[in-house]
């Protein structure tokens, strides 16, 4: 049991490594460490259940099983997110395996540390089942005692069939000759596709008020075995599904027991001792230009960085379009060639979301660390290599902000010609909002940073952003309501064309600016 205890202090340090680093830069070690992990993961637990609970506490989910089953769809979907997240860093990642095969661990005792740990990053997740589970049973007059009982067993069910889904994903694709050799591709794929079914969760559940007062809503038939156990507890149905349930969880056991158990500790660490990196041919006679895009391309291949700077570039601006292009509340395609400006500006706003303190452009500078440094010594001129990092940059956003706004031309409706305007706003937007940020790494370079949250919070801090976030929204918001109004009372074509030219005046004046103050000095 000590053996255990100490295997699961370890482990806890490599399920959340953002935390663990912020702790870390906080001067904490230890037990004092370990439990702050543990406070976080407590915290998160009672905001899930009290936010959830009160929300889900006014509805009768016993009566309602097409809600019952989306909310189910949604809290699993975070909990799978959550579960492979967290097997990657306390299996894969962690490269700790080696390091016990000295000491006197058995493979069971490092196997059950590991599981106990990815249990505690998932539960606070998976709480609001519980609790929904708990108040379908009250609210179908199940007595308290079963019903908690059945919430129970339910729960830890689902918290089963989540982590046995994950660790045959997850150690599957490990196994795979084509993982050994692009580890940290298959890395990233799978955060990005688990990233990818938490907006698709979230954005189910925004249609769920629609549900509610729909009568023929279709349910989520594989969640349909869980609303019938929860609400009708002697029923035949409940005993068919209890027994479904059983079979289906025992073929998922019998197929890790049989196909991922045997060996599985040899594989754990002959996976944890491969780099991921596999042997590039030497180019010869490559221009500079091409090294230098190459050197870029490199830089941002790590999963982390790509998860969190790109979910941070893309996640609000897709939800927002799902929200309204599911809603239907900004079709377009009534609306009128006149009203390309708007879209012009609407693009720039656009652009402004997608490139933030938090975009790859802007710690595109600051991810080189000694090697900027190293650039000086060399005879490569400052001036052109930080042209071709910031053109590496540039192109980034503007792809992002071209997938948006093409994602933005078919649930909107638009035109043809809104949707060219659309994107050339974006375009420009990049260009000036690239200029800002790249500039601003460039002022707050760091070439000692060891975690990225420092770079995400350099200057005006977590809280700073949020607010630059809110303000630019709301600022272009009124802005582009203006442009509306202006192009509703117009007669003329000369109110658009004015619009128009005061925004490229504005653009042209910013890229003057920079170019007189840092891109002639340099």
């Amino acid at each position: 049991m000590r053996q255990l205890k100490e295997l699961i202090r370890v482990n806890l340090l490599f399920a959340n490594p953002q935390v663990t680093q912020k702790g870390r830069l906080k001067g904490k070690s230890g037990t004092p460490l370990i439990r702050s992990i543990l406070s976080q993961y407590i915290l998160s637990a009672v905001i899930f259940v009290v936010v959830y609970g009160l929300i889900m506490i006014q509805t009768d989910f016993s009566k309602q099983p097409q809600l019952f089953t989306y909310f189910v769809a949604l809290f699993s979907v975070l909990g799978l997110s959550q579960t492979i997240n967290a097997i990657i860093n306390v299996f894969l990642e962690s490269k700790d395996l080696p390091a016990y095969l000295p000491l006197p661990f058995t493979p069971r005792a490092i196997f059950s540390a590991k599981l106990i740990v990815v249990s505690l990053t998932v539960v606070p997740f998976l709480l609001p089942i519980f609790v929904l589970f708990l108040l379908s049973g009250i609210k179908a007059q199940v007595p308290l005692i079963l019903a908690v009982l059945i919430a129970l067993v339910l729960f830890l069910l689902c918290l089963l069939f989540l982590y046995l889904i994950s660790s045959l994903l997850v150690f599957s694709l490990a196994r795979t000759h084509f993982y050994k050799k692009h580890k940290k591709i298959v890395t990233s794929a799978l955060l990005f596709i688990t990233t990818g079914l938490v907006i698709v969760g979230v954005l189910v559940l925004n249609q769920s008020d629609a549900l509610e007062t729909t009568n023929g809503a279709p349910a989520l038939v594989v969640f349909l075995p869980l609303f019938c156990l929860t609400t009708q507890v002697l029923s035949l149905a409940s005993l068919y599904s209890l027994i479904g349930l059983i079979g289906l969880l025992s073929c998922l056991l019998l197929i890790f027991r049989f196909f991922i158990f045997p060996r599985f500790y040899e594989e754990l660490i002959e996976i944890s001792t491969i780099q991921g990196n596999p042997t590039r041919k030497i180019k010869q006679q490559q221009s500079l230009t091409k090294l230098l895009w190459s050197y870029n391309l490199q830089l941002i291949k790590d999963p982390n960085l790509l998860l969190q700077v790109f979910s941070s570039s893309l996640v609000f601006p897709i939800i927002f379009f799902f929200s309204f292009g599911f809603s239907n509340v900004w079709n377009l395609s009534g609306v009128g060639n006149q009203y390309s400006v708007t879209l012009f500006y609407g693009g720039v706003l656009l652009s402004y979301l997608v490139t933030t303190p938090l975009s790859l452009v802007a710690i595109l500078l600051s991810l080189d660390k000694e090697n900027y440094l190293y650039i000086h010594a060399t005879p490569i001129s400052i001036r052109y290599y930080l042209r071709q990092k910031f053109l590496f940059g540039f192109i980034v956003q503007s792809i992002l902000t071209f997938i948006l706004a093409t994602l933005a031309y078919f649930l909107f409706h638009m035109s043809l010609s809104l949707w060219i305007a659309f994107i050339l706003g974006g375009i420009l937007g990049s260009s000036v909002f690239s200029q800002v940020y790249f500039w601003r790494d460039f002022r707050l370079f760091s070439s000692h940073w060891t975690d990225l949250t420092q770079l995400f919070s350099r200057g005006s801090g977590t809280f700073g952003l949020l607010l630059l976030q809110f303000g630019g929204l709301v600022g272009g918001g009124l802005i582009i309501g203006g442009t509306v109004w202006l192009m509703m009372i117009s007669t003329t074509f000369l109110i658009p064309l004015g619009l128009l030219l005061l925004l490229l005046i504005v653009a042209s004046g910013v890229h003057g600016y920079f170019y007189l103050t840092y891109w002639k000095k340099v």
